[in-house]
């Protein structure tokens, strides 16, 4: 087979594609990179090690995001929408490990800490450390996705977030979907990795594509802004100390420009309200326009 003829890549439709697919690329690629110059260190600690969260995770999935438009590019849709989903867990996992590693945090400099390790302490702790294969069943359990949802959703108004704006509904049918692709449930699944530039229905297989990576990574930004929104914060206060400079008042609440357009443009796309609550509800009361 000649990759150079006859392939998707080479479409009008797939140019249009990926105009909007490589926002999303450059939103996360932008993200990590906020994350790393703002110099903010998150940690996960026991009583024997101190283990460092960097930014692992969040390069990982850029590069799933190319990946899943190279498959996209010459025609394996059942690829990408099985890429997608490992995307999905990826993002929500760095979530889960970032609110478990926060809480244990806390509970350190409320002088409350405990040498026992939670379960789900345990399994962080074995992800950062490789041992996740010497966990226990019920331990390893801890890292599937339906886990860090369950944990998540302790936090009332996550689950407020996905129970009012309809992101709930969504976020169940998109997981029966790509579960689809993934166990490869009937020959359609596997007929959708063999689709050529002609084929009539194209435009809805890279939409389909679109909305999908899409809606989780807003449904990841959503869940940064309600458990560690200091993390979307603008570089204003570091570009002034490094100039010099005297910082302009609480400018620590400022959101990075990228952030905020995401917002504006993908977030309300899903809900249009959505925005406000936002606004409203984020505990460090980060500024969002």
């Amino acid at each position: 087979m000649n990759f150079n003829e006859n392939i998707v890549g080479n479409t009008k439709s797939f140019e249009i594609f990926i105009e909007e697919f490589n926002g999303n690329i450059n939103f996360l690629d932008n993200f990590s990179n906020l994350i790393c110059f703002s110099g903010r260190m998150i940690s996960f600690f026991t009583d024997k090690k101190i283990y460092n969260i960097g930014t692992t995770l969040l390069d990982n999935s850029v590069q799933t995001l190319k990946s899943i438009k190279l498959c996209c590019s010459i025609g394996s849709f059942a690829d990408a929408n099985t890429l997608i989903r490992k995307l999905r867990d990826d993002l929500i996992l760095y979530i889960y490990i970032l609110d478990v590693a926060n809480k244990r945090t806390n509970s350190i400099l409320d002088l409350k800490f405990d040498s026992i390790l939670t379960e789900n302490e345990k399994a962080v702790e074995a992800w950062l450390s490789n041992t996740v294969s010497e966990l226990p069943n019920k331990t390893k359990m801890k890292l599937s996705f339906e886990n860090y949802m369950k944990y998540l959703k302790q936090n009332e108004d996550i689950t407020k977030t996905l129970e009012n704006y309809n992101l709930e509904h969504y976020w169940e049918t998109l997981r029966a979907r790509l579960n689809d692709y993934v166990h490869n449930n009937g020959i359609q699944f596997t007929s959708h990795n063999l689709i050529k530039e002609y084929n009539q229905n194209l435009d809805i297989y890279l939409k389909n594509i679109n909305i999908r990576t899409s809606y989780i990574i807003t449904l990841f930004l959503v869940l940064i802004i309600m458990t560690e929104a200091p993390l979307i914060a603008s570089t204003d206060m570091i570009d002034h100390l490094e100039c010099g400079l005297t910082p302009p008042e609480d400018c620590q609440y400022e959101i990075a420009p990228f952030i905020q357009n995401y917002i504006d443009k993908k977030v309300v796309a899903f809900h249009p309200e959505l925005k406000q609550f936002l606004r409203d509800n984020n505990k460090y009361d980060m500024r969002i326009q």
